[in-house]
């Protein structure tokens, strides 16, 4: 990693923590700067605002919630389980990172946010589409699920991440962690039992 590379990382680490602990409001660039054990002048050579620091610290967090999702998907042998696998470690691996994407949502349904956050949270969407739909493709193509679903995968792709993305509504605003994490296995028993041949 290049040394501006480690620079960045330091700032968006150093942001993180004080983001999670106490939310971009009460957080302030000198903060930052102090985590990040860097000079403020440093902060705004790289950043222009706290705003553009959250949505590095909302990237690096969204890529990385993406990955392990996508690794834990691809560590399964058959369509079925990387189904399963999908749904449940998404939910599980939420609880690690609650505060953060708790403050994101409420504020993003609350219109703070500028367009780079909505573009990326579009972005992953459409990755979790792309994800989705090539487990049933291939899953129709293994004979795993029923080939009805072939014509509407696309729409069942996006229907199936809509589905998940209110859970962790339900999980992060409502505090119903426990109540629907538990019940995951229950969701997707119910899906594959309704796309099954």
């Amino acid at each position: 990693m290049e040394k501006e590379e480690i620079i960045v990382q330091d700032i968006i680490n150093g942001a993180k923590k004080l983001i999670q602990q106490y939310g971009l409001n009460k957080t302030t660039m000198e903060d930052i700067a102090k985590s990040a054990g860097k000079g403020k002048s440093t902060l705004y050579y790289y950043f222009k605002d706290k705003n553009e620091i959250f949505n590095a610290v909302i990237n690096l967090e969204m890529d990385e919630f993406f990955q392990t999702v996508k690794k834990a998907v691809n560590k399964e042998t058959n369509e079925i389980d990387m189904l399963k696998t999908y749904i449940v470690t998404k939910i599980k691996t939420l609880q690690e990172k609650t505060n953060l994407y708790r403050f994101a949502i409420e504020n993003d349904l609350e219109g703070r946010f500028n367009k780079d956050f909505t573009n990326l949270r579009n972005r992953y969407d459409n990755e979790e589409k792309n994800l989705l739909s090539s487990i049933l493709r291939k899953g129709v193509k293994a004979n795993f699920f029923t080939k009805e679903i072939t014509m509407e995968i696309e729409t069942l792709s996006e229907l199936l991440v809509s589905c998940v993305r209110g859970i962790e509504m339900d999980i992060l605003i409502n505090n119903k962690f426990k109540s629907l994490a538990d019940k995951a296995e229950l969701l997707v028993s119910v899906l594959i039992n309704g796309i099954k041949r």
